[in-house]
């Protein structure tokens, strides 16, 4: 997990001890020496996060942090920052401007890493997610879009119930999302997976902090909570004790008094963090999806036909039960489209695939192959199904009236079909060995060549290949 860590101090003797430090993680290290010096370089190297001290000669932390988060290259850079300052407000200030985690002096070499390790991993994982959306991106597919008005879930839990409850009515007063507060022994029967947190506070007790902690390893692991960041509030300051819950999976850690806005400002990140990988999931599984589509029926394209054939006709051969394999092409579409233009023609294709479609069954594959043809695949089917089906889908489309746009008077058409099926024997001349079966291109070619031989005998009609249906 080392990464790129750039040290930015004023003081070299900082610099130099901090850079002993990491480099003997295993992280590289680059320096500077102001802020200014330091996004130059910053914009340079891509850090995977920053150090830096509460005040710098030309900026301080806050003023940093804001210039981080309004730059379009560095602004997911993590930024810890390090001071001697322990007052709660200036804590929080630095927070709101943008820094990810302030540490106090002294430091402590166990939680320094820790707070390295969790940062470094929550990024990498976002970056993931970032780098598949920004591929579907590449291929045109649509961008994400991320609200983050409406309130979240927030699961508050502590030693007891009570005192869930009193911390409950301290963040209510600065947050606007629903929180339910449990005792550590109640969490996980607790955890609802039709209404899974967001974000989780969690507060170890102060003279068993064994339970709380065994918790926090439950919840990274549970699948309802295990994308919900976790907060966990310390009741004194335990840099040892800090370091492992942030090796546990807890997302921060929170010491001795901290603000309740602090923890409110935590849980909001953490919130903000779910729905925004929820939301880049979601535009990935739609550019799948689209990447999948015909766009113009809603129908799967070749892309996706050609290897669920494979599956299919592998289906068929373990099994022993045939699939029927059918082309389908919309006869004459070339002179539709030249008489009544491309918008007609869209919308004959359009209004085809979806009658194809619903004279399908569920477990039958319907597929735009392209231009004028479709392919369409019914598992367990035998020839005089196959024929049955064919025929009926050819009455259905030749008993159709079609729509045109700027036309007043709807049209008919009719289709042609040529049928293959997997398991017919005569597919392999006599060639093949016993499981040799042809692949999705070779039955594919075989029903082509079925549909030919129905355009040649007058269109509006079905043709086998080969193999004929018992009479």
């Amino acid at each position: 997990m080392p990464g790129k860590v750039l040290i930015i101090d004023d003081i070299a003797t900082n610099r130099i001890t901090f850079k002993v430090r990491l480099a003997a993680a295993c992280y590289q290290v680059a320096q500077a020496a102001t802020a200014s010096e330091g996004l130059t370089l910053a914009r340079q190297m891509r850090p995977d996060l920053i150090l830096c001290p509460a005040n710098l000669p030309d900026m301080d932390a806050a003023g940093l942090a804001r210039t981080l988060r309004a730059d379009h290259v560095l602004g997911e850079t993590p930024l810890i920052v390090v001071t001697a300052d322990h007052d709660p407000a200036t804590r929080l200030a630095m927070l709101e401007a943008g820094a990810d985690d302030i540490l106090l002096k002294p430091l402590c070499e166990d939680l320094l890493r820790a707070r390295l390790r969790s940062l470094l991993r929550h990024r990498q994982s976002e970056e993931a997610e970032q780098l598949r959306d920004g591929a579907q991106q590449a291929l045109g597919l649509a961008e994400t879009h991320v609200g983050f008005d409406t309130p979240g879930r927030v699961l508050l839990v502590a030693e007891t119930a009570d005192i869930a409850l009193k911390w409950k009515s301290l963040l209510a007063q600065s947050m606007p999302d629903r929180l339910t507060a449990v005792g550590i022994s109640d969490a996980m029967r607790r955890i609802d997976r039709n209404d899974a947190p967001d974000a989780i506070g969690l507060a170890l007790p102060a003279n068993a902090p064994e339970a709380g902690l065994a918790l926090l390893t439950e919840l990274a692991a549970h699948p309802t909570t295990r994308e919900a960041g976790v907060i966990v509030a310390l009741a004194t300051s335990r840099p040892r004790l800090a370091a492992e819950a942030l090796d546990r999976g807890a997302a921060d850690v929170l010491g001795d008094g901290a603000l309740s806005r602090e923890m409110a400002l935590r849980l909001r990140r953490q919130i903000q963090r779910k729905r925004r990988i929820e939301a880049l999931r979601r535009s990935m599984r739609a550019g799948l999806r689209a990447a999948v589509t015909d766009p113009l029926t809603g129908l799967h394209n070749r892309r996706y036909a050609m290897p669920r054939l494979a599956r299919m006709a592998e289906e068929a051969d373990r099994t022993g039960r045939d699939c029927a394999v059918m082309v389908v092409d919309i006869d004459h579409f070339k002179t539709v489209n030249d008489t009544y233009g491309h918008a007609a023609g869209d919308a004959i294709l359009s209004r085809t695939g979806h009658i194809l479609r619903a004279a399908m069954g569920e477990d039958a594959l319907v597929a735009r192959l392209g231009g004028e043809e479709f392919l369409i695949a019914m598992p367990d089917t035998g020839p005089d199904r196959a024929q049955m089906a064919a025929h009926s889908l050819c009455r259905l489309i030749a008993g159709t009236l079609f729509d045109l746009p700027g036309q007043s008077h709807p049209i008919r058409i009719t289709v042609s079909i040529g049928v293959a099926l997997t398991l017919d024997p005569a597919a392999h001349d006599g060639a093949a060995l016993q499981g040799d079966r042809p692949g999705p291109v070779a039955i594919l070619d075989r029903a082509d060549r079925a549909l030919y031989a129905a355009k040649a005998y007058g269109r509006n009609r079905v043709t086998f290949c080969k193999r004929q249906p018992a009479a």
